[in-house]
């Protein structure tokens, strides 16, 4: 018999700790102009530019917890706080991105796929 062992809420809040996790902070703006403060991971990923052309790029997603981001929508906009590393140094300034797509995955996480402004 198989025992499913399923991430927790503390697990999740776990991967985007910003001071022992993966996570950074970021401010997350709806189209009503509500703010609200919130941890992501940002990965830079390639992906394919134009379909069936095979020209590949890099594009900035930031994955979140689905609860984080109730009624995001295209055009919401994301400011990511500055990255640095252990010792404080900046390895990626400051950013603001709109949201171009939003990709939930059914297990509590969404990928928001990102262009700079």
């Amino acid at each position: 018999m198989s025992q499913f062992r399923l991430e927790t809420e503390l697990d999740m809040a776990g991967y985007l700790d910003i001071n022992f996790g993966h996570g950074v902070s970021a401010v997350y703006t709806n189209t009503g102009g509500t703010a609200v403060t919130i941890n992501v991971i940002l990965n830079n990923e390639y992906v394919e530019q134009e379909e069936g052309i095979g020209v590949e790029a890099l594009k900035p997603i930031a994955y979140c917890r689905t609860i984080d981001i109730p009624n995001i929508a295209f055009g919401n906009r994301l400011d990511v706080s500055a990255i640095k590393d252990t010792n404080g140094n900046v390895l990626k300034a400051a950013q603001s991105y709109t949201v171009v797509n939003i990709q939930s995955d059914r297990t509590g996480f969404s990928a928001l796929m990102l262009e700079e402004i």
